[in-house]
């Protein structure tokens, strides 16, 4: 185990972050009697991707924050997976641990440090460190030697204190890469309602011949497993599961587009699973078009196209011009990663991970912060949820 991670903004300010990461892992392992290289760990410099592993096996989370943290996915994930380790934490022993440790790299004159890190701060008494922030010291460190040494020394004091081993969240995986699926889902799991675009067997249209991908509803639908009935369904609840989500799935009728464009909706997350066959029927088409106008931070969408299905291949050209029309929002949205014509399972769950995984990382990057509660007699304290999703 490592006493701490380092989460900051990354390929900025690179020579003071690595200096000040140095003398935070010299400070702990004199503390500690451990060699400072393995004390404290961090991302690598110049990528963005993230490591649970190293993750998992740190006992403290220290964020530097910045004006531009939030703005970035590999630390909004960072302090997610941090966040859902915490709340376990929390629903198996009843107490919370001190293990997020936020310390200022620079002001931001738009979010105060205490509202968007609802943590306990730094007990210090610079006022060149509270009014100018940690980066402004390592600058000047020949004038501000003992302000420097001081917010060093508390950052210490904190991550040698918080010796207890948080618990790991499996599946929880930011890098994509495959985790255990099937954790159970902590209290104040986000909830994500997966509505299946796709039709019942004797709905479909003419046009459809292989009648063997469904069933006798939509959720029948089984693009990957042919006669494996609900297979798709109980794939993305396991996914969703595992990302500590709690998921509800819906068909695409009047009743479920209703039911997401009610009031108080824009902010429920929904990702539509879209057969591209479905939306040859006009019913169907209208339907897509309404979920195509709720907001794109909480929608999303995915489509698999199964590669042994010789007729969806056959018919590429036509279905993809069919999807540029009926969704014409969702399918011009950038992004990193695929999400339509996904030609198997493996590929279809990565996919579904990075998507859940990003609308979590949106509910922390647009979220009204709330702070922490009072310190309770016993001196335990709690750390409530960065937030609520925005519109």
């Amino acid at each position: 185990m490592s006493h701490f991670y380092l989460s900051h903004v990354r390929t900025v300010d690179e020579e003071w972050v690595a200096s000040f990461f140095h003398d935070l892992c010299r400070v702990v392992a004199q503390r500690t009697g451990r060699s400072p290289d393995v004390v404290g760990v961090r991302g690598q410099p110049h990528s963005s991707e993230v490591s649970v592993d190293l993750l998992g096996r740190s006992t403290v989370l220290v964020v530097l924050h910045s004006p531009r943290y939030f703005s970035q996915s590999y630390c909004r994930a960072e302090l997610s997976y941090f966040q859902r380790r915490l709340n376990m934490q929390r629903s198996r022993t009843g107490h919370s641990a001190d293990a997020v440790v936020p310390v200022m790299w620079e002001p931001d004159p738009a979010h105060a440090l205490d509202a968007v890190l609802p943590y306990p701060p730094l007990g210090v008494r610079s006022q060149a460190y509270r009014r100018d922030g940690l980066l402004h010291l390592l600058r000047l460190k020949a004038r501000y030697r003992s302000d420097y040494e001081e917010v060093l020394r508390a950052t210490a004091d904190r991550i040698v204190v918080a010796a207890e081993q948080l618990p790991e969240v499996h599946g929880f995986d930011a890098a994509g890469s495959h985790s255990p699926l099937g954790a159970p889902v902590p209290a104040g799991g986000q909830a994500v309602s997966f509505v299946v675009a796709s039709t019942a067997e004797d709905d479909l249209p003419e046009e459809r011949r292989s009648s063997q991908y469904y069933g006798k509803t939509a959720l029948d639908w089984s693009p990957y497993a042919p006669g494996e009935h609900e297979a798709l369904v109980a794939l993305v609840k396991n996914t969703a599961t595992a990302l500590d989500f709690t998921a509800t799935v819906l068909p695409l009728d009047q009743e479920t587009v209703d039911r997401i464009s009610g009031e108080g909706a824009p902010e429920q997350l929904v990702v539509l699973l879209v057969d591209a066959w479905a939306a040859l029927r006009r019913e169907k088409r209208l339907l897509l078009a309404a979920v195509d106008d709720r907001s794109p931070d909480a929608t999303t969408a995915l489509e698999p196209r199964s590669r042994d299905d010789t007729e969806s291949l056959e018919q590429t050209v036509t279905l993809d011009e069919l999807l540029d029309r009926t969704l014409p929002l969702m399918r011009g949205q950038h992004s990193e990663y695929d999400r339509w014509g996904l030609p198997d399972a493996e590929s279809f769950t990565s996919s579904l991970r990075k998507v859940l995984i990003r609308l979590q990382n949106e509910a922390l990057k647009s979220v009204e912060p709330v702070r922490s509660p009072a310190t309770p007699a016993e001196g335990l304290r709690t750390f409530p949820l960065l937030g609520r999703y925005s519109s």
